[in-house]
């Protein structure tokens, strides 16, 4: 008889080997000011301390649920301002008129039964979504960052205009004389 095909055989041994996973270890760090990303708005960024602090183990239904759990409370959240700022509006005449009621108004003015969560699919939903600046200082300030490094700010501020001027100003053939990416010693964009 003829020898088994090499094909099959491989075929055969790869149908046995999958890769399964049963847990998930999530690590936890502290919050600190950034210094390695560049917001898209001013103000300081985000980082993590080098090391976490805590690490634990879920399997996976846990950890999909835990997940779950956390958009939701998220997008109650993001629901809760956004009809905050809608009162707010709505108190002081589109923005045009300063009013001491809407001033007073907090987010816990805005109760559960206000809010349409109901209405969102929170998968639709949840995605990373830039904060801004007010928002990353609280965070940094509840985290207990002490003193945030103002210096950051301009850092960034520069960084954020640098990268609005790409590249040089020549059009159909390079000249190195007055090309800037020539002098830069890189090759012409």
């Amino acid at each position: 008889p003829p020898a088994p095909s090499i094909l099959r055989r491989s075929r055969a041994r790869r149908a046995g080997k999958r890769v399964r996973f049963a847990q998930v270890t999530v690590y936890y760090f502290a919050r600190r000011q950034g210094f390695t990303c560049v917001p898209s708005a001013g103000g300081s960024s985000l980082g993590m301390a080098p090391r976490h602090h805590r690490a634990r183990r879920y399997s996976l239904s846990q950890f999909a649920h835990l997940r779950q759990v956390s958009h939701r409370q998220h997008l109650r959240q993001h629901l809760r301002r956004e009809k905050l700022r809608a009162r707010r509006r709505e108190l002081t005449q589109n923005g045009t008129v300063p009013s001491a009621e809407a001033a007073g108004l907090t987010l816990a003015d805005v109760s559960d039964d206000d809010l349409d969560v109901g209405q969102v699919e929170v998968g639709d939903y949840f995605y990373l979504q830039p904060l801004p600046t007010k928002r990353r200082r609280a965070l940094l300030r509840a985290s207990g960052v002490r003193r945030i490094d103002a210096e950051e700010r301009q850092e960034l501020r520069a960084l954020r205009l640098s990268r609005e001027q790409c590249g040089c100003l020549c059009r159909l053939t390079c000249e190195p004389r007055t090309c800037a990416c020539s002098q830069a010693g890189i090759q012409c964009q």
